[in-house]
């Protein structure tokens, strides 16, 4: 079965590195590339792609080399100018953009067999009657049960301009019957705001999962019922945030700070400086902040924690981020096709550069997370690597360092308890265990609200004891895992919640058991 997996830290780094060439456009206008066509070294590639053309002793496809010549020419630059390729243009967009085009439904792979994880409410699907467990069989006639296919396969399949059509065949299991459904393709929201919720009378926290077009709105509504239940100080979650566009990320960084307060500011090649600064929007200038980070958040990311660290207004709790301190503008070729060249550092209020450095390979670099992993540094403060030389005080005296991400004030390290839970099991066992409990009782749940699940639903022991039966574990094995049944119960429940309710649900159950979390409202309590 294809589908995510929720915590292998490993794995997880490498995926959210790869998401953080997708958060690199910042907001700068796009320009044409106005360069005269006669110039000689444009001429020599050229020469090169015609001869390769005309002359190579087997048929290349040169449109492909030549993308992968530019990726490559790019990347000798500095590891965040990138290429983007027409094909890839639109779906690029669409994340920062906050919304796509298609039928709205997540999906998963099992089988071989297309299957409805959730149906977004209000969408397209969900007016049509498609339900969560059906098996999409027919899309236009044409047959993909059974049929081997990729999950961009599926998705170019069903996506497509709002106002069209698309007739698929549905199997549900639950009846044990077909369904014919014709959907209108609509507007689909992707929210960046995952999830926003109280932890205790006092205490909001919200999750921000990118930084698109949209977020700003979002955290503003998010923040402002917040405050509305009750909230008095707020947890800002920005783990495994990639980044994305820098204004939105200074409008939730302006929520926090006083009129007048910088932000970040960026400098040129020519040394030119552009300051951004908090306005009179904040709606959230007093109460405690605590921000969380990781080694997997990045760019804007680490300007909104920069910016309140060394504002002396919030605390920093976790582990050391990303590093990402270029600043790329997007430029469209003639082709359609776009390149995305850094133009600028950006700098925190203290005039730190956060960037970490990039001489060595290009490969390296992105595999620096994982050399943190095996370094120790996810798990011991002490093994952080900080640059002394580039040592700066906040107005409240704190030193924070510069070169290399920003460091937690409040160092937490990852869970070695889930990896041990996780590695006791096969990879994708209990994942693939909620799904499958979830598809064969949904009649059981379909009484359960996100909210009545969160807070009522609870596991029983012949649940746990069917777990055991499906993961055919060792005595020994299972033994291991019994130590602690409270947290594989908690992880499974959030598992199931994701399943019926989407991310919002495995967050909001996991919450509880969550050491950032609970160190976090330590914090506030002192």
């Amino acid at each position: 079965m294809q589908k995510i997996k929720v915590y292998i830290p490993i794995l997880l780094s490498i995926a959210a590195v790869a998401g953080i060439w997708i958060g690199t456009k910042m907001n700068y206008s796009e320009r044409p590339l106005a360069y005269h066509m006669q110039d000689v070294k444009e001429q020599k590639l050229r020469q090169i792609i015609n001869f390769i053309d005309y002359e190579y002793v087997d048929d290349v496809n040169t449109d492909s080399l030549l993308d992968v010549t530019i990726e490559e020419l790019l990347h000798k630059l500095d590891p965040h100018s990138s290429y983007i390729s027409k094909k890839d243009v639109q779906r690029t967009a669409e994340s920062l953009q906050g919304s796509f085009e298609g039928i709205g439904v997540e999906f998963t792979s099992v089988r071989d067999s297309l299957t409805v994880l959730r149906v977004i409410e209000h969408g397209p699907s969900f007016k049509s009657g498609v339900k969560a467990g059906d098996r999409i069989t027919i899309v236009n006639n044409d047959t993909i049960a059974g049929i081997p296919m990729s999950n961009s396969e599926y998705i170019g399949l069903l996506k497509g301009p709002a106002g069209t059509e698309v007739d698929i065949v549905v199997y549900r299991p639950i009846e044990h019957a077909e369904h014919p459904i014709k959907i209108t393709r609509g507007t689909i929201p992707i929210p960046s705001v995952d999830v926003s919720f109280l932890l205790n009378d006092n205490v909001g926290l919200i999750k921000i999962n990118r930084f698109a077009e949209t977020t700003d709105e979002e955290f503003d509504n998010a923040l402002n019922e917040l405050k509305k239940q009750g909230a008095r100080n707020i947890i800002l979650d920005l783990r495994d945030n990639p980044g994305g566009l820098l204004y939105t990320a200074n409008k939730v960084a302006d929520q926090f700070l006083e009129k007048n307060t910088l932000i970040v500011y960026t400098k040129n090649r020519q040394g030119e400086r552009e300051d951004s600064k908090a306005t009179t929007q904040g709606q959230f200038e007093e109460g405690q902040v605590i921000v969380l980070i990781n080694e997997n958040s990045a760019s804007a990311s680490e300007i909104v924690a920069g910016a309140l660290q060394d504002n002396d207004r919030a605390t920093i709790v976790g582990r050391r981020s990303y590093g990402k301190g270029l600043v790329q503008e997007e430029i469209e070729l003639k082709d359609g096709s776009k390149i995305r060249l850094t133009t600028s550092r950006y700098y925190t209020p203290t005039g730190r550069s956060i960037q970490r450095p990039y001489d060595s390979s290009y490969s390296a670099y992105r595999h620096e997370a994982i050399e943190r992993y095996h370094n120790g540094e996810l798990f011991n403060a002490d093994s952080i690597k900080v640059d002394s030389v580039q040592q700066f005080t906040t107005p409240g005296g704190k030193l924070v360092y510069g070169g290399g991400g920003i460091v937690p004030d409040v160092f937490v390290p990852i869970d070695t308890h889930a990896i041990q839970m996780y590695s006791t099991m096969s990879f994708g066992q209990l994942d693939n265990f909620a799904f499958q409990y979830i598809d064969k009782n949904r009649k059981d749940f379909e009484s359960y609200t996100y909210d009545s699940f969160a807070l009522n639903y609870v596991l029983d022991s012949e649940v746990i004891d069917e777990l055991y039966t499906y993961l055919h574990l060792s005595k020994s094995a299972e033994k291991e895992l019994i130590k602690d049944e409270k947290a594989l119960s908690n992880r499974l429940k959030a598992l199931m919640g994701r399943n019926l309710f989407g991310a919002k649900a495995y967050y909001r159950i996991n919450a509880p058991q969550d050491a950032m979390i609970i160190r976090s409202l330590e914090l506030i309590d002192q």
